[in-house]
């Protein structure tokens, strides 16, 4: 029987159910749970849904979380979540049940539904009582006074009877429709409010995720405490208020979060103040807290929770008043934990700064430079710790994982460390739901004591002291904001603690009588990645500079993991070179085996350390340093210590050094950074360097941005630490993915190349393009033909600056000289010019340019931006902008005889394989790609060259003759003619090509994308 009809069957048989004995079930004496037991259960099982976990056991692998009262007692979370496998942490749709007696379509009802809805971002939620069944829309900020707004469908029990009016509601919400996009594609069809003050979030229905509307109430309560604070405590300065705003906004976050689970069985920042002074309530809170919890949260701070702290009650109230529970549209037990980090990340890229008398709330100069802060999407995040931390975890079991350490050395907010600590839940999880009988189990009456899991409805559950130990035994983190520690530490708390009960909370703290949550200071801490110590010797920085530097040493920060290597295991280590082994390749000048050996003083480059890290994963900083915006003292510290550290200077380059210097041999490296570090010249060494050191396991470029508000390009790195990975000829699994998609799923190609292909390639780009099948190919062109540069003079084009200085649309005087652009230029075509330039150099010295290279009467001109070589001529003395290349050769038909090649299919080929940089918007073509072109230099004294090189000439100049043509062409006739006519050229050009470069049959399909 098909889907829907078995469905329909059965909800018809529960209506005759409800119908025979209606006048009880609508009666007060009816309670929800047996509604839900004899109805509402039956019906989301009808609609395929598996509500009673007959097939699913693993309580982090359920397609249904049903909340069960505990002791009679709702936790305010949704009665029924439904999840898609296999992606069990977003959820699709929550479902409220009621019991039959009464309209269920109060304001109340509709607000708390539509709460859970868009405090998780899903865009519709139900309200049910099985007599009634009412679609609420989640798409907007919800309001208790607007609530029944909201409301989208109501359908009546006797109306399940009529198939078109069920069948709306399965096609909807069934399973098999769910997974189908059902709820994504109806929301679409919804309408939307619009209106500026709607889009911005100013009046009730307002269309606005829950993310944006969040950072915007903490940016606002920020400024208003950090004004309040200034305003009662005139000398404290902007450093101390940064601290002391974000810790009284972290505690009364956590606080709100253990309102909404139950887990404090009491609401309290409501009625802060009604027993006198808000915030001296506040603080009598903090402390009681403190004394359950732990934690950096409510530690006493020597400032805030003193006696003689004034902060402005009036306002600290209101703040209290906008967040509590009753006015409050976030419910914190809906929002997902990955999504609190997201807006903390963006909070935090803000501080407070002050003066004598006021405190405002500016952007971090790095923040501001780099146009805001861009927090990883978290399907990012957990495809990088799939494939690290997961990996080196399958098929380990609970006491083998105890002793593993997995870190982010540029940890945030947390949101990658979040990512591993879930996904070792989940494992841990699983494990013990599929092998029951190695786990010490508690619950129902034992003793937590030791448990590895407790016994719940729905199968087993980790104990919280298990997912303490875990915690501490396995995350670790640095950062160097230590507002970004306490948020990251907050974090994890709330990740612990997020499945947990009242009871199970309760149980815990009688059972071992102590605070709830673990110290992280040992595991999350506020330090310098990348500068040790060492740095200080000879004094050279003033303490608050030393203070902002806050340098730190691995084997200090975690001494359990790290030792430094000694002198001898540094010499001793034959498996570790400290050279690079390749061919051509120079040594680093204080790199040398014989300055290592002869001077102990001269410190290994990077630190080697005995022990480390099992993963390091993460997204790190881009950022350039340069003199105006780091010390030379520092600047001269990275160079001496780090290979990465050469000509231009990145923070991400020499955060990947560092990690991969941190990591056990065979640990992973999960790293998302910008695309430059495949195929950029200044990363040579850096590339060199991690060939040495790791294997290359992964390489998965995204097409387009990941980061939609950045104008960056990345890529997800996936190293694993082995010191003669390149002896080995270790492969790389190649993938490439559309923007917005997850890696994993639909790769745009997949393919395997030998490492050591890479050390070969020019400049040792890492290319994912050149595979095993076509890597041949590519070394014959770049080793049997000369690169472009050695034929010909290449030259970028006018670099003016101020065009509104340089620029003009008329000839205004004797210097002025007409010049083309980017645009102009076609395949064997480039328009006339049609603006004229000032050309003169715009440097103090003045003078002209070179004539002889930017004004040549005959020359070669190649677009900047483009997906390939894209070529044509210049014939009359015409210069070019800065976006347009100019190619020279030793005379008009030799360029000529080099605008063939460089227009051909061959060179498209090479260059896509070679040097695509994958940008869905403005591909370019460097000079650096142009430059390594392989040509084909002819003898013109050999008389089959000669005459391979003149009908070369012949082709290109009807070519040129053909495109004019095609331009001028006045009939569709004309058009097709001369369309067919360039066609027929482009093909004789092409085969021309491949007997000028010896191709083979198989190398022509490789070339041709036929192989």
């Amino acid at each position: 029987m098909p889907a829907f009809d078995d469905a329909f069957a059965r909800v018809k048989q529960l209506v005759a159910d409800f119908q025979a004995n209606e006048n009880y079930y609508l009666s007060p004496a009816y309670q929800e749970q047996e509604a839900r037991h004899d109805f509402i259960d039956k019906f989301w099982i009808a609609l395929g849904w598996d509500v009673n976990h007959d097939t699913q056991k693993n309580p982090f692998e359920q397609e249904v979380k049903v909340e069960r009262k505990e002791h009679g007692t709702s936790q305010r979370r949704a009665d029924y979540a439904f999840y898609l496998a296999p992606n069990f942490r977003d959820v699709k749709f929550y479902v409220e049940a009621k019991k039959p007696h009464g309209d269920i379509a109060t304001a109340d009802n509709y607000f708390q539904a539509a709460r859970y809805g868009w405090s998780s971002h899903t865009p519709l939620a139900v309200l049910n009582d099985f007599e009634q069944f009412q679609i609420v829309d989640c798409r907007y900020r919800p309001h208790i006074d607007t609530a029944l707004a909201q409301q989208v469908r109501k359908y009546h029990f006797t109306e399940y009877l009529d198939a078109e009016k069920f069948a709306e509601i399965y096609w909807l919400f069934s399973r098999e429709a769910v997974a189908n996009g059902s709820l994504e594609k109806f929301a679409e069809t919804l309408p939307k409010k619009k209106g500026k003050a709607v889009q911005r979030g100013l009046f009730p229905l307002t269309f606005q995720g829950i993310d944006e509307a969040f950072l915007e109430e903490l940016d606002e309560h920020r400024e208003a405490l950090a004004k309040a604070f200034k305003n009662e405590n005139p000398d404290l300065g902007g450093e101390t208020l940064t601290e002391l705003v974000q810790r009284t906004l972290d505690r009364l976050v956590f606080l709100r979060f253990l309102e909404d689970k139950h887990i404090e069985p009491q609401n309290h920042i409501a009625y802060f103040g009604d027993k006198g002074s808000a915030w001296q309530d506040f603080i009598r809170e903090s402390r009681r807290l403190d004394g359950i919890y732990n934690g950096i949260v409510y530690k006493e701070h020597p400032i805030l929770d003193k006696p003689s702290f004034k902060p402005d009650d009036e306002i600290f109230s209101g703040i209290c008043e906008r967040l509590s529970h009753v006015n409050s549209p976030y419910d914190f037990n809906a929002v997902p934990i990955h999504i609190l980090g997201s807006i903390y990340e963006r909070f935090l890229g803000k501080v407070i700064v002050t003066t004598d008398k006021r405190a405002r709330v500016e952007e971090k100069p790095e923040v501001r430079k780099a146009g805001g802060v861009y927090y990883t999407p978290e399907y990012i995040v957990r495809y990088i710790v799939e494939n690290t931390v997961g990996k080196l975890i399958e098929g380990k079991t609970p006491a083998q994982i105890t002793e593993m350490r997995f870190a982010d050395i540029a940890c945030g907010s947390g949101s990658f460390l979040l990512g591993v600590y879930d996904l070792l839940l989940r494992y841990h999880t699983k494990y013990y739901n599929e092998n029951p009988g190695k786990a010490k189990i508690g619950g129902k009456g034992k003793k937590e004591q030791k448990a590895d899991c407790v016994e719940r409805d729905d199968g087993l559950h980790l104990s919280l002291q298990k997912k303490r130990e875990i915690l501490v035994n396995n995350i670790y983190g640095v950062d160097i904001d230590a507002q970004a520690v306490e948020v990251a530490q907050l974090s994890l708390y709330l990740k612990l603690l997020q499945d947990e009960t009242p009871g199970s909370a309760r149980e815990h703290q009688l059972e071992f009588h102590e605070a709830l949550l673990p110290s992280l200071n040992r595991n999350i801490v506020c330090g310098n990645s990348l500068i040790g110590t060492d740095i200080l010797d000879g004094q050279l920085f003033a303490s608050d500079e030393e203070r902002k530097l806050n340098p730190m040493n691995f084997e200090d920060a975690f001494p359990h993991i790290f030792k430094r290597k000694s002198w001898g295991e540094m010499k001793d280590a034959a498996a570790t070179p400290l050279d690079f082994d390749f061919p051509g390749m120079p040594l680093h000048g204080s790199y040398s085996k014989k300055k290592l050996k002869n001077a102990p003083k001269v410190k290994p480059l990077p630190p080697e350390f005995a022990g480390g890290f099992d993963a390091v994963v993460g997204n790190p900083p881009y950022r350039m340093l340069q003199p105006h915006n780091t010390t030379e003292q520092v600047l001269a510290y990275l160079r001496g210590h780090f290979v990465a550290a050469e000509f231009k200077i990145d923070f991400f380059h020499l955060f990947l050094q560092r990690a991969v210097s941190l990591l056990k041999p065979g640990g992973h490296l999960g790293y998302i950074v910008p695309t430059t570090l495949l195929n950029n010249v200044y990363v040579e060494a850096l590339r060199s360097w991690l060939m040495s050191k790791t294997a290359i396991e992964q390489i998965a470029v995204a097409r387009g941005q990941i980061f939609a508000d950045a104008d960056v390009h990345t890529s997800v790195l996936v190293f694993r630490r082995e010191d003669d990975a390149l002896a080995k000829h270790k492969h790389v699994v190649l993938t490439t993915s559309q923007l917005g998609q997850e890696f994993a799923k639909n790769p745009q190609f997949e393919s395997r190349t030998s490492q050591s292909i890479f050390a070969e390639l020019p400049g040792r780009v890492w290319n994912i393009l050149v595979n095993d099948q076509n890597a041949k190919l590519i070394r014959r062109l770049t080793e049997q033909f000369l690169p472009l540069e050695k034929v010909g003079a290449i030259n970028r084009g006018l670099v003016t600056g101020d065009r509104d200085k340089y620029f003009s649309p008329t000839k205004k005087s004797p210097d002025h000289v007409p010049i083309i652009t980017g645009t102009d230029v076609r395949r064997y075509e480039t328009e006339r010019h049609s603006e004229y330039v000032l050309f003169k150099r715009p440097d103090a010295a003045g003078g002209c340019w070179d004539r002889e290279v930017h004004f040549a009467p005959h020359k070669i001109v190649v677009r900047q931006i483009c997906e390939e070589p894209t070529a044509s001529v210049v014939t009359r003395p015409v210069a070019v902008t800065a976006n347009i290349f100019t190619v020279r050769g030793e005379s008009k038909e030799h360029e000529l005889y080099l605008l063939g090649l460089i227009n051909s299919r061959l060179a498209a080929f090479f260059w896509r394989t070679m040097f695509a940089d994958f940008k869905a918007s403005f591909p370019q073509v460097t000079i650096f790609s142009l430059a390594q072109l392989p040509i084909r230099k002819l003898d013109l004294a050999d008389e089959a060259d000669k005459s391979r090189h003149g009908r070369m000439v012949q082709f290109v100049e009807q070519m040129l003759e053909a495109k004019k043509q095609l331009a001028a062409a006045q009939t569709e006739k004309d058009r097709t003619y001369y369309e067919n006519k360039c066609a027929s050229l482009d093909r004789q050009i092409d085969a021309l090509v491949y007997d000028l470069y010896g191709l083979t049959e198989a190398e022509i399909k490789i070339v041709e994308g036929t192989a």
